[in-house]
């Protein structure tokens, strides 16, 4: 069902982009090991998409990016919610910040 003032087959598409802390990692394999089981959960438990997109040659650094796509504004938004509350669940890892943006294709 198409809402008032959204064209037929609106999409809205959520991407945010997560930059975390991982205090507990001493190595690039031990931040491969956490991120890489912080990206399965995020795809299993919501379906979005995940990608490592920075910090990759630092240890206790990450961002990651993330998108996913949805019928409403609303919807995006709080699948971003979501993913956020994902991460943040996390006892391995700290946000340390988030920058979020819903966009609109029709």
């Amino acid at each position: 069902m198409d809402l008032p003032g959204t064209e037929p087959g609106t999409v809205f598409i959520g991407v945010a982009r997560v930059e975390l802390h991982i205090p507990g990692v001493g190595s690039l394999k031990g931040k491969r090991a956490v991120m890489n089981k912080l990206k399965a959960a995020l795809q299993r438990e919501l379906g979005c998409s995940v990608a490592e997109v920075g910090f990759q040659d630092l240890w206790q650094r990450a961002a990651v990016g993330v998108a996913a796509a949805a019928s409403s504004q609303t919807g995006a938004e709080r699948v971003l919610d979501r993913i956020v509350a994902v991460i943040e669940r996390d006892p391995r890892v700290v946000v340390t910040a988030i920058l979020n943006d819903v966009g609109e294709v029709s």
